[in-house]
């Protein structure tokens, strides 16, 4: 019987709390929660909306090595980029059970920065999957074509051959847009190099789908920048909101200057930190060189 009474006595404390609170206390803008005070919050300028994850731009920036297709195209892909994922953060933990007894607690020990999709829309030229294709033989030589013991033409690797590291590595960014199409939020990523192209599933029933084609990239680490604003005049301090994301980098102009000469005045967080032409890990402090 006990048992029985306890979910309703439960209950019927909170039905006389919420009672008590709405025609006992205060009211209005008073209130314990008030719609208008959330509708204001949310309109205030240290938030200024909710973001849509519609709205966002990735750019992937290869180096100096990268196979020639890769090199040539990939600087296109933002525009067939279907669907990107901010990167998160693991810190990786051991248990730990203080003068051997009692419960256990966690103690840190390394951190890993999980792996994110990104998924493109398939081109009726086939540009995407030859590209992705290219990028990948050249992290290993996979092709079958010059037989057991050809080489490869491009990369001068034999059959399973693995490429060196800095030949294949990007740099992935993330941007993320308001309503006017200027950054909030720019994710850097580092040392990044796709570690699967996923499969296609074809079939007669999909004649009103785009075919997509998804890729898992994984990464070293990551920075983020976003903007700052001032209290006094509320003006975006990031330098890069001010440019066009969707000129081409090789003209020299827009995304691609932002990317290698970062403004000065704003509020960088993340696992590392850039300085001028260098950079610093955080993860043992190994400083490493940024993408010229």
């Amino acid at each position: 019987m006990a048992s029985r009474l306890g979910p309703i006595f439960g209950t019927a404390v909170g039905v006389l709390d919420i009672l008590l609170n709405r025609f006992g206390g205060s009211r209005g803008n008073n209130a314990r929660f008030s719609l208008n005070k959330f509708r204001a919050k949310l309109n205030d300028s240290s938030i200024n909306g909710l973001w849509q994850p519609n709205r966002y731009v990735v750019e992937i920036h290869p180096r100096a090595g990268a196979h020639p297709m890769v090199a040539d195209k990939v600087r296109d892909m933002k525009f067939l980029c279907n669907s990107a994922a901010l990167p998160g953060i693991q810190i990786i933990t051991s248990d730990h059970r203080r003068q051997n007894m009692g419960t256990f607690d966690r103690r840190p020990f390394g951190v890993q920065a999980t792996d994110i999709p990104l998924t493109f829309f398939i081109d009726q030229r086939g540009v995407v999957l030859s590209m992705f294709r290219a990028w990948t033989n050249h992290i290993i030589n996979y092709s079958y074509t010059q037989g057991e013991h050809g080489r490869d033409r491009f990369a001068d690797k034999g059959l399973f051959e693995v490429g060196y590291r800095d030949e294949y590595l990007c740099d992935i960014d993330i941007f993320c847009l308001d309503q006017k199409q200027e950054n909030i939020i720019i994710y850097h990523l580092y040392e990044e190099f796709p570690m699967q192209v996923g499969d296609i599933t074809t079939a007669w029933a999909e004649t009103d789908n785009i075919g997509l084609l998804p890729v898992q990239f994984t990464f070293r680490t990551y920075d983020i920048t976003y903007q700052q604003i001032s209290a006094a005049t509320e003006t975006v301090a990031d330098a890069r909101s001010s440019r066009n994301l969707f000129t081409d980098n090789r003209s020299g102009q827009g995304s691609g200057d932002a990317v290698n000469n970062p403004p000065t005045n704003t509020i960088q967080t993340g696992l590392g930190t850039r300085t001028g032409g260098t950079a610093t890990t955080g993860i043992g402090g190994r400083p490493i060189k940024l993408p010229g």
